[in-house]
């Protein structure tokens, strides 16, 4: 029969090379929950109960719905897999380095566990733990509690607040990418990125009833997890976000409730804004908006921070800072205006008068285009520095064109009937931090 992609018959291994003597696997060792048994992973151990490694096999029962958890220590770099009537249940993540996998058992019954080497030149000693898994009963939780559970599938757990106060709702797992969404009273946030692959909502809640839904990423939910509630002290001079003004070289840390806020800040020169907005509890998205700009940022301050940097003309600009996926929890918004550089790019670009420029990693160039009459018009970003060039085309703050690689290789290009009239035409790049010398001009076809 198959198992898992591998040819294997009951009670038998294959050795993998071509008319080798097939040998009978020795009967498994009996296992049982709160257990921890001593093993060893050598050359001759069974093949093929994961995919052509060496693998010990243990027996254990199990009853409807137990909740057990297997965990590997030692030098062995393993994988553990279990079985069911000769049918895979679940096998644990190779993704990171602990050896670990929590299990609800699908029926009664006797299962077969797999103790292997990750790969086909893993050997060595390891100590095997068999766990009870404590598992959530479905009844509603209160701010200081915390659960342990499995799960396939979302869960809906019922929460109740007795206070208003600022609380933080913490879901992490160890073996899959959590999700996590606190709706009820008007409140409808989620997570799915603070600290790594797990997930935190912190928001001011009114007395009352909410649903906690704990899920995984793009619906993938399998294994333990666990979920904490806990009334949160916000630090000292952290305020809820609302709208306000953004002062250069001033930090602001607010905590963000999921509703985009809007800060102004005043260009009083041309100079080289850098806006940044950074957080280890959300998504930061941002957006400037103002004098002929429009300019939007995820991820371009590194990890999930945002960040736009770009020549401003004097004026008022909104900053509007808000997060992906309705996130909640504290951020820092900062701003700083700088001289321009004497090579950076943007100002006015004439129709046939090419510019050479330098693209600041991060920023975004913008160029005022006026063209003279009606035609066809070819726009081109170069570069030599290995700039993923891509250009966007505006008239009166709508988008009339884009384009990131039709000038061939890493180069964009806009070709474009276009009415006379001024145009903004913004420079930079596909991939977010890349920075180079380019070339940019408008022809007419």
């Amino acid at each position: 029969m198959i198992r898992n992609g591998l040819a294997l018959a009951v009670g038998i291994s294959l050795s993998g090379v071509a008319g080798a003597a097939v040998a009978a696997d020795p009967a498994p060792a009996p296992l049982a929950v709160g257990q921890q048994v001593r093993g060893e992973i050598t050359t001759a151990d069974a093949l093929n109960w994961r995919d052509g490694t060496r693998s010990k096999l243990y027996s254990i029962s199990l009853a409807p719905g137990q909740g057990v958890e297997f965990a590997v220590d030692g030098p062995l770099r393993g994988q553990l897999t279990l079985f069911s009537d000769n049918h895979l249940v679940q096998t644990s993540s190779t993704e990171r380095d602990a050896t670990s996998m929590s299990v609800r058992a699908p029926e009664s019954g006797r299962y077969l566990l797999a103790v292997s080497g990750r790969d086909a030149s893993s050997y060595g000693p390891y100590t095997l733990r068999v766990s009870p898994l404590a598992l959530y009963d479905g009844s509603e939780i209160r701010a200081g509690a915390a659960i342990t559970d499995w799960a396939d599938s979302a869960r809906r757990i019922p929460l109740v607040i007795e206070r208003e106060a600022v609380y933080a709702v913490r879901m992490d797992s160890d073996e899959f990418d959590t999700l996590l969404k606190l709706e009820g009273n008007g409140v409808s946030l989620g997570n799915d990125d603070a600290e790594g692959s797990n997930s935190l909502v912190t928001a001011r809640l009114a007395p009352g009833r909410y649903t906690v839904i704990a899920d995984g990423y793009g619906g993938s939910i399998r294994g333990q997890y666990r979920l904490a509630v806990s009334e949160r002290e916000l630090p000292a001079g952290v305020t809820m976000a609302a709208d306000g003004v953004l002062q250069p070289g001033a930090d602001i840390t607010a905590l963000h409730e999921g509703a985009q806020v809007a800060y102004r800040l005043q260009v009083p020169s041309r100079q080289l804004a850098t806006i940044t907005m950074r957080s280890s509890e959300l998504d930061s998205m941002l957006a400037l908006e103002g004098a002929d700009v429009l300019l939007q940022d995820d991820d371009s301050g590194g990890g999930l921070d945002a960040r736009i940097i770009s020549v401003l003309e004097p004026g008022d600009y909104s900053v509007r800072a808000s997060s992906y996926n309705d996130g909640a929890g504290l951020f820092t918004l900062s701003a700083t205006l700088a001289g321009v550089p004497a090579d950076i790019g943007g100002g006015t670009l004439v129709v046939g008068q090419p510019r050479d420029a330098r693209l600041m990693a991060g920023a975004t160039d913008r160029y005022t285009v006026r063209i003279p009459r009606n035609g066809s018009y070819r726009i081109e970003m170069q570069s030599a520095e290995g700039v993923d060039s891509y250009l966007r085309l505006l008239r009166d703050g709508q988008r009339v064109a884009q384009d990131d690689d039709s000038g061939g290789e890493l180069n964009a290009r806009i070709e474009e009937t276009l009415q006379a009239g001024d145009y903004v035409l913004e420079a930079s790049s596909a991939v977010g931090r890349s920075e180079g010398r380019y070339r940019i001009a408008i022809q007419r076809r």
